[in-house]
């Protein structure tokens, strides 16, 4: 397999990850409720805090940022591994897959940050702080891929989270606001 192959595959599993990305954040912001049995003090009031002080994280140690996050990865990884076996694609949404906490925290960083990540922000590998502040503003209903800076304009444009609000409501579920 030549090189351009495999990297157009690592890429695919990156995008993979940043989509999966987009989808857990917005599970977290709408369907997750505060008083959530088992999972409200790991997930749901971690998110509600960031929402409010979009820097509270920062203050958590490494570990303690990405547990959740990694064990969540290695645990898809492992059945992706074992029903599908290995791919450059598969290792592409692994390695997005544990990275994407990290690269969330680098876009609340006000500090400066090395030339290669930077330059890596630039071309949207990983996403830049000005693009995720975007989700941050206003009503917090876009951009919710936290990995790169390639997929929110095309799922925005699209209105994939609106479309998602609109059939969890068909169904009976109430989307949460961000506010209980």
């Amino acid at each position: 397999m030549d090189v351009f192959s495999i990297m157009a595959q690592l890429l695919v599993g990156w995008l993979i990850a940043d989509f999966l990305s987009g989808i857990v954040h917005w599970v977290e912001d709408r369907l997750l409720w505060v008083d959530m049995p088992l999972i409200s003090k790991a997930i749901v009031e971690p998110n509600r805090l960031h929402h409010v002080d979009p820097q509270a994280f920062l203050a958590s140690p490494l570990l303690s940022r990405n547990s959740t996050t990694w064990a969540s990865a290695i645990a898809i990884a492992l059945a992706w591994l074992m029903i599908a076996g290995f791919s450059w694609i598969w290792l592409g949404a692994i390695a997005g897959g544990l990275a994407v906490t990290e690269v969330h925290a680098y876009s609340h960083r006000q500090t400066a940050r090395s030339g290669w990540y930077r330059a890596l922000q630039e071309i949207g590998i990983v996403q830049s702080a000005p693009h995720h502040w975007g989700h941050h503003a206003g009503r917090m209903d876009t951009r919710y891929c936290i990995l790169t800076g390639w997929l929110n304009p095309l799922l925005d444009r699209l209105r994939l989270w609106a479309r998602l609000e609109s059939g969890i409501e068909v169904i009976g579920l109430k989307p949460n606001r961000g506010t209980a």
